[in-house]
Order: structure tokens, then C-alpha cells, then sequence
């Protein structure tokens, strides 16, 4: 039993390109996302797989992720194996309203690697609700994205968002790392609490 998972965040089809809310990088995001998989299941590692369903009030002003949807499904490109635990989520954060912590905590999880869509919402929340619950994270760069956004009569560009959340989170919650260095176990921990 290892004390490390790996937690993969809303990879699912919406944010690709014929999804109804499509985001930046999408294909190379779970592509990273993928490489990740791979390496855990060989190590014999925990891999949890987490799946954003729109609450019935939530879908009316979000039409996305819509439950009974195609694009609520997680993409292909990062299946779960039958064997491994899928969350379904209402909220940002993967602790909210939902069994995550008690699942790691019998499997004997005290680490997590947190990747998936996106970076400014419920990767963010999962990573500070994780923190908070006493499991320190590592954010993996190339495995995490999100979309161009208004702000303020501009559009800000993903890139820029990405690389401020990743900034804010590194700040004071998690350490972020580059897919090269997890893959090559080039990485440590850092303990918040």
C-alpha cells in the first residue's frame, strides 16, 4: 500500500473541443494527465478519478456537464479501469459533499498529486481543500489547464490565469513540478500543518 495518490480532476469531454465549454490545451493536458496514470498504476499506486456532474439548478445557468450528457463522461483518453475509485462531485472542491477523504484514508493516502481541468476552479479548491485536510499536494504544470476569460472589459488568456494560480497556489498550499520531474520521481512533498 503506497501513501501517495494520484487525483485526476474533471478530464471530461465538455472541455474538448466539441464539448460544450471548451478549454485551452485540452488534448495535451490529458495527455500529461495519461503519462501520470500510466506511471501510477504500474508503482501500484491509488488512482482516483473525480467527475463534475452540474446540479439540476446549476445546469440552467452552466449547460455543461450536464448529467446523462456525453459530455459529462470522462474522456476516453483517461479511463478509469473498473478497479479504480470514481468520485462524482456537485461542487469545486472533490472534498465537498462527497466520500474523497474517507476513500484515502482507508487506503492509507496521506500524499496527493493533483491534475485535471481546470486550474482556476476545481483543481485550484481540490488542492487548498486537500491541504486543509491534511494531505500535502504537488500540482503537476503540464497536467492541469484552463480556458481564455473575461475579466473587466479584457480577455485574459489562459496561459496568464494558468500561470497565476499555479503562482498563488506554490505560494502557500502546494509545490508545483514540472511532468518530467514526477514522472522521473525528481519531487518532495512539502508539509503545510
Amino acid at each position: 500500500m503506497s501513501e501517495e495518490a494520484l487525483i485526476v480532476v474533471d478530464v471530461q469531454n465538455d472541455y474538448f473541443p466539441d464539448g460544450k465549454l471548451p478549454t485551452w490545451n485540452p488534448v495535451e493536458t490529458a495527455e500529461a494527465c495519461a503519462k501520470l496514470i500510466q506511471k501510477f498504476r504500474q508503482e501500484g499506486k491509488e488512482v482516483v478519478f473525480v467527475q463534475h456532474v452540474m446540479k439540476d439548478l446549476q445546469a440552467k445557468d452552466y449547460p455543461f456537464l450536464v448529467k446523462g450528457t456525453h459530455g459529462v463522461e470522462i474522456h476516453d483518453s483517461v479511463k478509469p479501469l473498473p478497479t479504480e475509485k470514481i468520485i462524482t462531485k456537485g461542487e469545486n472542491s472533490s472534498f465537498v459533499g462527497t466520500d474523497l477523504k474517507e476513500y484515502l484514508t482507508s487506503k492509507g493516502v496521506k500524499k496527493l498529486v493533483v491534475v485535471g481541468m481546470m486550474i482556476h476552479n476545481c483543481v485550484n479548491a481540490t488542492v487548498y481543500s486537500g491541504v486543509e485536510e491534511g494531505f500535502p499536494c504537488i500540482v503537476v504544470e503540464e497536467a492541469v489547464n484552463t480556458m481564455d476569460q473575461p475579466y473587466n472589459g479584457e480577455l485574459v488568456k489562459a496561459q496568464d490565469i494558468k500561470k497565476a494560480f499555479l503562482t498563488g497556489i506554490q505560494f502557500g498550499f502546494s509545490t508545483v513540478y514540472k511532468l518530467q520531474d514526477v514522472l522521473t520521481d525528481n519531487y518532495v512533498y512539502r508539509n503545510m500543518y
